[in-house]
This record gives C-alpha cells, structure tokens and sequence, in this order.
C-alpha cells in the first residue's frame, strides 16, 4: 500500500513539474511577442519598409583650436546632439503639410518635456508672448522689409499687425496649419515650419535642415523610440566650442555666435548656412577664414517613411586649423589679478606694498584698467588684459538659458564697458609718460643736448599763461633729473620751443595718435594734439601754451595702451618700430603650417645717443631717490627703465574725479626683453599703477616665490613673495 502512495505523489508530482514548465514557457513567448510587436513593432514595420532614396547630411567641421604661446588651451571643442529633419515620401500629396505639422509639433512636446529647445531664428523679428504673437523690432519698417524681401509678400499685402500676420501663416499660402491647434502650438509649427523654408532649396534637395542644437540624452532616447512616426527626424553629432578659463582673455579672444542676417548676406556665397556659427569679434572673427573649417556630407539611404537606414558614402569634414596666439596665458592672469587688487587698493585707500594710496585727491573711484606687454625684439604682444573683464563662455550657451542671456544683456549695458577691449579701444590722455616723447623732440631738432641745464623757478610763462612746478621748483635740472622728478616746468619750456609740428612729427614716427595694425579688429587711432585737430574740432587757433601742455602729455592727446606699449618697447630696442600681432602661427589640422607671422619693422631716423639720453633719464626714475617709481623698484634684482603719468580727464574740479594712473617700462634696462604699459583709470598718480608692472615682470622673469639665484638676471638669494 504505501509503495502504490509513492508512486501516486511522484506522478502527481511530475505533473505539477511539468505544468509549471508549460506556464512559464508560455509566459517567456508571451513576453517575447509583446516585445516583438509591441516594443520593437514600429522598428521591424521600418525594416519591411523598402529603401525608396537617399538622402545627404551635412557633417559639421570642428572648429580650429585656439592656445596660447605655451599650448595651453583657451577654445577647444566637444560634442552635442543636433535634431535634423530630411524630406519624406510622405510630406508629398494632399496630406504632406498636415503630416509635416503633425511631426514637427510632435517633436516640439518631447523637446520641450524634457527642457531641451529647437531654434528659434524667426524670433529675430516674431514671437509668441503671454498668449499672442507679437512683432519684435520696434521699427515696423524692419518687419515689413523682412515681411517683403524673406517671406515674399507682395507690398500691397504688407501686414503691420502681428496676430493678422500669424493667421496668414496658418493659411493654405503658408503652412496649412489646422484649426484643431491652439495658436501657441501653432506658432511652433510656424517656428519650425520658417527654419525649413529658409533652407527649402536644400530641403527640397534631400539635404537636412537642423531642427535643435544641444538636444539632452532624454529627448534623444525618446526621439528614436518614436523614429516611426518622426517622418524625416534624423539625430546627429556635432562638435561645438568650448572655452576654457576665458575670463581671463575674453576681450582678445572674442566668441562664436549665431551668425546675424547682415552676415549671412555677405557670406552665403562662400557656404554659410543661415544658422551657422560664426566668430564675432576677436580672434574667433579675425581669424574666422582659418577657423572655419569645411563642412562635410553624409549620404544615407532612406525608408519610405523618411527615416534613416544606413549611411553609404560622403566627404568626410576637414577641420578648422588651430590659432596659435603669443599670449601668454600665465602673465595674462598675473595681470588681470593685479589689476583687479590693485584697482580695489586704490578705491580702499590702503596700502598696494609700497605706498598707502590715502592721498587727498583720491576719490575712491578708481573702476577700470588695461595693462599691455610686448616683446621689445619681435613686436609679439605678450599680454592684453582688460578689467573688469567677462566670460566669454556666456555666449556658447543657448537662448533657452535665461542666465546666460541676462548675462550678456547686463554687458551690453554696463557702464563700465565691460566689453571693451580697451588696450585697443580705450583712449587715454598719456601725461608725463609723453615727456620722453618730448624730451627726443628736443634733442632730435637741437633744442637741448643731453647735458643742457634748465632752471626750474616754480613757474613758466608760455604766450600769455603762467605755467607752474607740481613741486614748487626744482632749481638747475638736466634732462636725466627732469626725467627722474618729471618736472613739468622742464617739459614745458623745451616742449615749446621745439614746436607742436615737431612733437607731432615725432609722435608719429614711435607710433602714438597712429593706429599700430595689430590683427585684432576694431582697433582705434588715438589723437596726437596737432594745429589741425584744434582748428577742425574747436575752429580754434593754435597758441604757444597749447604746445607746453601737448609737451607734458595732456591737452587732446590720446592713445590706447597698444600704441603706448610699442611706443615704449621702440625706446627699448634703440629706435625700430616692430607692428604688434597677436596671431604667432596657424597650423593645419595636419600639423602643416599655414602661416606664421614674421616680425614686421621700420627704423625710426633717430640717432642712437639721443636714445641713450632719454633712457638713462627712466632708469633714474626707478632708481634714484626722488625717481616717481623707484618705491616700488628699489629692491628689483635688476634696473627698470620706467615712466609715472598722472593723467587730467578734465572732470577733477568738477565732480571729485581722480585723475587716470598711468606707468610705461621696460626690462632689463641694460638688455631689453619687454615692455609693459598700465592704465587705471581713475587711480590718482602714476606711482599706483607701477606695482602691477611689477607683478608682470616678475611673472616674466620666474621670479614669483623662487630664490633669485635660480633666475639669471638675479644676483641675490632673497625671496620675492607671491
């Protein structure tokens, strides 16, 4: 009995086995059908598609790299996703534009559910605010020229109201957009619809028209699960600029940004496209030609449905070539960063290291600088820094980030012209950095020779104008001591007698008042004082004491910090004049060179002994006792051929102004490597902006927190603290 019971219990058992084998084989095939037909249907229903065309892609260029004289990067590039649209089989027939419509708005929903945006090139002039559409430019005559000459309406239909324009849109002439959509979901149809018909010729020619740039993971996964019914939405890759610490030189690199209407005019011919990127100010647009690159093309084939299959062939895109600048990216921050510290001593009162700036004509409001070096052998400019400064990268970003977009709104209208690249842009009065010019005048006409005395009483009279000693008077000075005490009453007199033609004529020849050429664009001329100026800009006469006031640097003189800087690096080198560049080398993405900019020089027709004279005389201006800047020089390892200014703007009396701060050297005095010019503006005396020469030139020579022995222009074991 109990061996039948076994029996029994296994065989019952073997069944129970066997069915819960049988429920989850069929449960495995339930699954794999749904997944199947369900999951995957819409790709299998594709792959039955026959291959009806092709179809071509552009494949964007990178863009060149920009680095600094070192190889230290300032823009580079990486990689985003793009949404395309290709012509499809089925945006033909009666229903072609109802299908377009259908996915366009349908890629709109899961863009915009998942914060990611599609261009929006058509709110240049339209957009949809607080439930209607309005017109953006606030002259009419824009829109109805855009109206005109981008949409084609006859004149007679010009429509200066926003909404009516809208509802044309909609209509069968337009886009054929149907009732059942709301007007905001039909202004993104409209959106959408205008970006393809500003390329149609192309659409029409199977080529891709991009959709949305920097499309998130999410929307991407969701545009290729829904890729059966996105008729024509094709996903690609496309490399894009990124800049890196560009805070620190955005004023000479410039940025990238979407290339304006006027542009595209001018440069559709050479194969720009309407919404490419291109370089707008700086070295990412004087270089532009070279940046560029060549765009390729991908041909694919394509399913009825208008979706990709595979890719066949193309031309592979050449990329842009790289710009290798003579920046150096090291003294670029040394330079900003002392700007920056030493801007907010001065507005403080406090001590910069060498002095306490509480002097009684600071009025604490010093706001802005610019400091400028050059090699003094080639021309190379070796830094150009501006503050305050801002980052470039704000513009890399797209208009969806409203951060972003507020940022550069604030730069566009800050007072302080954050924008300017003021070592090309900013004027500024030199003041007794001119004196050296003034003091060659003199020697090269033979008002004076290097060893003439001149007697400082406190005052001068020049034509009808007492004229006075900051100082109250020196007594018997040479022009070495004039130099070192920058005695007015010195430069007064043999200004004058060597005539406003001459300091002009000499000004000119090291470059002052005289734009120097630099390959950056929007570079200023600057005002040399002359009797021409004064009679076309006041119809005035020119007098005797203009020519005194022109010798000690004021009066309409005014030069950016560029042409002070190479003024100075030509007192350096002995009297040759080299164009200042910016653009060392452009090297193919190859490694090949494609240019790479030779030193470009003049002989100023100067004699070498008069040179010497005048130098001697800035030496003794770091170096000697009551030299204007030997406080902050006197411990320097090595001599400093320098020059303080103090600078009137003229606003002094009249609002509790400072004057402009401005310091011009060289080193090492005895062999010359570079010059650096420093401007702060409102930062009341010369001597204040000489330690930010300094902190450059210790940068330059290696000497930040290392013993001097190591460096070979030392000559001691001190330390130089950071």
């Amino acid at each position: 009995m109990k061996i039948f019971q076994k029996l029994i219990g296994a065989v019952s058992s073997r069944y129970t086995m066997l069915g819960l084998l049988l429920i989850v084989m069929a449960f495995a095939m339930f699954v794999r059908l749904f997944d199947l037909q369900i999951i995957k249907g819409g790709q299998f229903t594709q792959a039955s598609q026959p291959i009806t065309d092709t179809r071509r892609i552009t494949e964007v260029a990178p863009r060149g790299r920009i680095l600094d004289r070192n190889g230290v990067p300032i823009a580079t590039n990486s990689e985003i996703f793009t949404v395309h649209i290709i012509r499809s089989g089925r945006y033909g027939g009666e229903q072609g534009e109802e299908e377009l419509n259908r996915v366009l708005i349908g890629l709109c929903e899961i863009l915009e559910k998942n914060n990611d945006s599609y261009l929006k090139t058509i709110e240049r002039y339209m957009r949809f605010e607080n439930g209607l559409p309005v017109f953006v430019r606030a002259d009419l005559a824009d829109t109805l020229a855009w109206q005109k000459n981008t949409l084609r309406i006859p004149e007679a239909d010009l429509i200066e109201d926003a909404y009516t324009l809208f509802v044309y849109f909609c209509t069968e002439r337009f886009y054929s957009i149907d009732d059942a959509y709301t007007d905001e979901e039909a202004f993104k149809i409209i959106s959408m619809r205008y970006l393809i018909d500003a390329g149609r010729g192309a659409f029409d020619a199977g080529q891709s028209i991009l959709l949305a740039r920097g499309v998130g993971p999410m929307s991407i996964a969701e545009i290729e699960e829904n890729s059966h019914i996105l008729s024509g939405v094709t996903i690609d890759a496309e490399p894009v600029r990124a800049y890196h610490e560009a805070e620190y030189i955005s004023h000479v690199l410039g940025y990238t940004n979407a290339i304006t209407e006027s542009q595209y005019e001018a440069l559709k011919d050479d194969g720009y496209g309407v919404d490419d990127i291109i370089g707008q100010v700086g070295i990412e647009a004087q270089n532009e030609a070279y940046l560029r690159g060549r765009n390729g093309v991908k041909r694919i084939e394509v399913y009825a449905n208008g979706t990709a299959a595979s890719s066949i062939d193309g031309r592979p895109a050449i990329p842009g070539s790289d710009i290798i600048l003579t920046i150096d990216m090291d003294l670029q921050k040394a330079a900003i960063e002392s700007l920056e510290r030493n801007i907010e001593v001065i507005r403080t009162a406090e001590f910069n290291g060498y002095v306490k700036t509480d002097s009684k004509v600071n009025f604490l409001d010093a706001e802005a600088g610019s400091a400028v070096a050059v090699d003094v052998k080639t021309g190379e400019v070796l830094l150009m820094a501006n503050v305050p400064t801002y980052d470039a990268s704000i513009f890399l970003r797209g208009p969806e980030d409203r951060e972003a977009q507020q940022a550069i709104t604030d730069l566009w209208d800050d007072p302080l012209n954050r924008s300017w690249n003021r070592a090309i842009q900013g004027t500024y009065s030199p003041g007794s950095t001119f004196k050296p010019i003034t003091a060659i005048t003199a020697l090269q006409e033979g008002v004076i020779t290097p060893h003439t005395d001149i007697y400082d009483a406190g005052r001068i009279t020049i034509g009808e104008r007492n004229l006075f000693c900051l100082e109250g008077g020196h007594g018997a000075l040479s022009l070495k001591r004039a130099l070192e005490t920058s005695c007015n009453v010195f430069f007064y007199d043999i200004g004058e007698k060597s005539t406003i033609d001459n300091l002009k004529k000499w000004a000119n020849l090291f470059g002052l008042g005289v734009k120097t050429g630099v390959d950056l664009p929007y570079e200023r001329d600057g005002i040399m004082s002359s009797r021409e100026f004064k009679y076309e800009r006041f119809r005035d006469d020119w007098r005797p004491a203009d020519t005194a006031q022109v010798a000690i640097g004021q009066l309409y003189n005014s030069f950016t910090p560029l042409q002070m800087a190479c003024y100075m690096a030509a007192f350096a080198n002995g009297g040759m004049y080299y164009k200042p560049y910016v653009t060392q080398k452009v090297i193919r993405y190859d490694g090949s060179i494609v240019r790479e900019t030779a030193p470009d020089v003049r002989r100023i027709p100067v004699d070498p002994l008069n040179i010497e004279a005048v130098k001697d005389g800035m030496i003794a201006s770091t170096t000697e006792i009551d030299g204007t800047a030997a406080i902050v020089f006197h411990d320097f390892p090595f001599q400093v051929a320098g020059k303080t200014g103090t600078a009137e703007t003229g606003l002094e009396s009249m609002q509790n102004s400072s004057s402009n701060a401005l310091f011009v050297c060289y080193a090492p005095a005895d062999d010359p490597q570079i010059a650096v010019v420093v401007v702060i503006e409102k930062g009341v005396w010369g001597s204040y902006a000489a330690p930010v020469a300094r902190d450059i030139l210790e940068v330059y020579f290696g000497m930040r927190g290392q013993p001097r022995e190591y460096d070979a222009l030392g000559g001691t074991h001190s330390v130089i603290a950071p």
